[in-house]
């Protein structure tokens, strides 16, 4: 009896630990096809900007870290479109510059004077568009230096230029700040003069977003997804069902198994008994 109270208890734990994975699976796969990548491989502090933007104009967003520590935001396949024109608008993601650490890492090959010329004047437009772009407003920016390699022995040096693109927002009154741009390029390369600096300032006209659709968003995004999760909770209905099917057929199984061994228990020691009850009956009938 103990042998078969054993099987019982360890079928049926199984039978329960099967049932639960049968109901987990349909619901995960049902959340895991809900949101796809707007954008992937971004910074931290980038990541939560946008985020915050995201959510504030009603999107269902989320963040996920990677292994390597950058993120990536996810949303509504339906909201997809929507969130990528609100990013644009922002600026955002930013462009990505290299500093000067990153343009002169070694590579174990030792390099012509040609080639760290060029890294270097590619380093310094980098790391000027990098310091523009943080300004407020600033949608993107570009640096474009030019530094003639001029002999020491001429009298007519060519001078160095530099021209800077900003590409900012309509509200954004940058034009006021033309002078510190112009003074901040000027004192960051050498044998630069404030008046070979060329600033040209590019308005960009932010179309407006249709507030409806900001609204609307969210619930077309429920909508939308409703066929997933119809397909989900439909999908763990017949998982439960199959399952509870199969964890009923494997008690009654079990069920019958046990009774026959009871049966053929209470079988074998009610014969003797009828024989014994016979047995002290026959003298008295005699």
């Amino acid at each position: 009896m103990t042998d078969v109270v054993q099987r019982r208890g360890g079928g049926g734990h199984r039978s329960w630990r099967r049932l639960r994975i049968c109901l987990a699976l349909p619901l995960l796969l049902a959340l895991i096809g809900c949101k796809t990548d707007l954008y992937t491989k971004i910074q931290e502090r980038e990541a939560n900007e946008m985020l915050a933007l995201l959510l504030g104009k009603g999107v269902d967003a989320v963040r996920v870290v990677a292994k390597d520590g950058t993120s990536a935001i996810q949303v509504e396949e339906k909201q997809l479109a929507y969130s990528i024109d609100l990013l644009n608008v922002e600026g955002l993601p930013r462009q990505s510059f290299k500093n000067l650490g990153e343009v002169f890492k070694g590579s174990g090959l030792v390099a012509s004077p040609i080639e760290e010329r060029a890294r270097y004047i590619y380093a310094l437009s980098e790391e000027l568009s990098r310091t523009i772009s943080n300004i407020d407003g600033v949608l993107s920016a570009r640096v474009h230096v030019v530094l003639p390699k001029n002999d020491l022995l001429r009298q007519d040096a060519t001078p160095s230029s530099a021209s800077v693109f900003i590409r900012h927002g309509s509200n954004a009154k940058l034009s006021v700040l033309l002078p510190q741009i112009k003074m901040l390029v000027a004192n960051s390369i050498e044998g630069l003069s404030y008046d070979k600096v060329a600033v040209v300032f590019v308005p960009v006209e932010r179309a407006p977003l249709e507030s409806s659709r900001a609204v609307s968003s969210p619930q077309s995004a429920k909508f939308a997804s409703t066929p997933l999760l119809a397909f989900g909770v439909g999908g763990a209905g017949a998982a439960f069902g199959i399952a509870s099917y199969v964890l009923l057929g494997a008690r009654i199984r079990q069920f019958g198994q046990s009774s026959r061994k009871l049966t053929m228990f209470g079988g074998g020691s009610s014969v003797p008994a009828v024989r014994a009850a016979d047995k002290k009956t026959t003298p008295d009938a005699t």
